[in-house]
């Protein structure tokens, strides 16, 4: 639920919310891309950041996912 989320970052295409902290502390990330909503959490939200980067920098694919 996005009930008492704060919003990140929002463009054209797509948001990104912080869920509030639970009482551990612990949180989450909502993507919302295309009426999806995704969730992560911090350490997964980081990695598919690095990923995104690392493309966008140019690095090419390696393979044939569906071998």
């Amino acid at each position: 639920s996005l009930v008492g989320s704060e919003m990140c970052i929002r463009d054209r295409y797509h948001t990104v919310y912080e869920t509030p902290k639970k009482k551990n502390g612990d949180y989450n990330y909502i993507l919302s891309y295309r009426g999806m909503y995704v969730y992560f959490s911090p350490k997964e939200f980081s990695d598919l950041v690095d990923g995104l980067r690392e493309v966008s920098a140019g690095k090419k694919c390696n393979g044939d996912i569906y071998k």
